[in-house]
């Protein structure tokens, strides 16, 4: 199995939402040593946003794109690549002012990608990531899951509808709450519990 193992905390070390990313994948080595990891760590390497350049040559059909153009389209390329060597992707994910990082937002960016990602057809827009799975490891500071809370959850919403639209489905949300805004019995119970439904999600895979 290949994976693709993307963390996006800025904490570094403190993260929780790394700690539980590893944890995931220490999990899975040790159920099956045969897999296969490929780790981008966008708080080390953020992609680049999309400048005037780089939207002028994704809509540009690729035999016409400018040696500029390819230059500017080279990381998304191969970022897009990753993605479709990929059969599992596993996310460390933190929550920032209500959604995703901005550094996860930039990679959205770089690999929702017409022609690559998807697709255009007679019946309109198809995804290619069908065949792909996604365990999203989300941290929050506070619980969302309750009625006066939920609309300010920006994130399970944003990464359903931008995943669905490149034909990612198929994906997994383990939110873990509260880690910040709490005492340490909660955040500590909080962490605990993630860790048993990793441990029960990779038994299923």
């Amino acid at each position: 199995m290949k994976i693709l193992h993307i963390d996006c905390s800025v904490r570094n070390e403190e993260s929780d939402s790394r700690q539980l990313s590893g944890y995931f994948l220490g999990q899975l080595r040790d159920k099956n040593s045969d897999i296969l990891v490929d780790y981008l760590d966008l708080a080390v390497t953020a992609p680049r946003h999309p400048s005037p350049l780089f939207i002028e040559g994704i809509y540009c059909p690729p035999d016409q794109r400018t040696p500029e153009m390819l230059e500017e389209l080279a990381e998304s390329d191969t970022l897009v690549d990753r993605m479709l060597d990929a059969e599992l992707y596993v996310i460390g994910m933190p929550m920032y002012n209500f959604t995703v990082p901005s550094n996860f937002k930039a990679f959205i960016d770089n690999i929702v990608r017409a022609g690559r990602t998807y697709r255009g057809t007679s019946t309109g827009i198809e995804g290619v990531l069908t065949d792909k799975r996604a365990v999203i490891i989300n941290t929050r500071g506070v619980d969302f899951s309750q009625e006066k809370m939920a609309s300010m959850d920006q994130l399970q919403p944003y990464l359903k509808t931008i995943f669905g639209f490149i034909g990612l489905t198929d994906i997994h949300f383990i939110n873990v709450y509260p880690v910040k805004f709490s005492s340490e019995e909660l955040r500590n119970k909080a962490i605990l519990n993630a860790q048993k439904e990793i441990a029960a999600m990779v038994e299923s895979l």
